[in-house]
């Protein structure tokens, strides 16, 4: 399972068996506590600290400055003991729930199984390909990269992207102006490297059925722009969920096979998924619905970490990500 493009069964079951071996050993055993320990303690410092806020908000206006003496008591009391075992609990630095997750339970658990790869909060995916994989979008937030270093340099990155709008709502007779946040994009970017110069940039975007006439539509991407073009796909049987546009013809005819037009059309018919390929850089964004690899949010999450559950999560993640890169490799069925 080293290599992730030939990965067999006998593999994963030596791995299972190598994470259970790590999971039972004394020094795991001696570590999973503090780390259950600082886990809790942050979700509990996090809600007593937006409590305090609040509590002191409402004091001043209320109290205005006579507050002020009950607020630095509060504080001596109860808030300055807290902190200090919060101190003596993480040591030199108190680190989120995010960084424990990633850095005590994930990333253990990847270097068993690939030595090479590497997980961070941060992402790193170009503004260009997001302007293009999420086109009505002005906010993103990329987080939880998982980077292979393989020599296909992939990567798989949660994102959430966003924007603004303008909403007016009357009611009796007053009308009130409300800016809502819509979602347009929650899932995961995959990014490789393809052994291909490809000339210009081509973009495969899924279409939608018009609701009157059932007529194919682009729905939120953008048709042919700049000195883009569409690419006709008639010979295609079922090319009734996508749309092709290219600013080079010649290289984009070259890149779509019929094998990876079908797998286009089988991929973007079960999925919301859309294509970007630039030189040799190839993005995929893939909408589930749900991050990969989230920290815990809740006490008993917390109780129940271990490092097997999150090694089947992180096969289940695997096998995801194969199936939508394997073809690359000229491995899709």
């Amino acid at each position: 399972m080293g290599d992730f493009y030939h990965s067999n069964d006998s593999a994963s079951t030596d791995y299972s068996q190598k994470i259970e071996d790590l999971e039972n050993s004394k020094q795991f055993q001696d570590a999973i506590g503090l780390i259950r320990e600082q886990l809790k303690n942050n979700l509990q410092w996090n809600v007593l600290r937006s409590f305090g806020i609040i509590c002191a908000i409402l004091s001043l206006i209320l109290l205005r400055f006579a507050a002020i003496p009950l607020i630095l008591l509060v504080v001596g009391l109860y808030y300055w003991p807290q902190y200090k075992k919060r101190k003596a609990l993480f040591g030199d630095r108190i680190r989120s729930n995010d960084e424990i997750y990633l850095d005590d339970i994930l990333s253990p658990v990847l270097k068993e199984v690939f030595p090479k790869a590497s997980i961070k909060e941060d992402g790193s995916i170009p503004s260009e390909a997001l302007s293009h994989l999420c086109p009505r979008s002005t906010d993103f937030l990329c987080f939880k990269e998982l980077s292979f270093h393989d020599d296909k340099e992939l990567t798989v990155s949660n994102l959430y992207a966003h924007h603004t709008e303008t909403r007016y709502r009357t009611s009796n007779g007053h009308t009130r102006t409300e800016h809502v946040e819509v979602t347009d994009f929650l899932g995961q970017v995959f990014s490789l490297c393809l052994p291909i110069n490809f000339s210009g940039h081509l973009r495969v975007v899924p279409t939608k059925k018009s609701f009157l006439f059932k007529r194919e539509v682009n729905g939120v991407y953008p048709g042919a722009r700049g000195d883009e073009v569409q690419i006709e796909t008639e010979d295609i049987r079922n090319n009734e969920n996508y749309n092709i546009y290219c600013t080079d013809e010649l290289s984009a005819r070259k890149f779509l096979t019929p094998k990876m037009l079908e797998w286009f059309d089988r991929q973007i018919s079960q999925n919301a998924m859309c294509v970007f390929l630039k030189d040799k850089k190839l993005f995929i964004s893939l909408y589930t619905d749900r991050y990969i690899f989230p920290t815990p949010q809740k006490p008993e999450d917390i109780d129940q970490l271990s490092l097997v559950s999150e090694y089947h999560k992180l096969c289940r993640e695997l096998a995801l990500i194969k199936e939508i890169t394997a073809i690359f490799e000229g491995e899709a069925s």
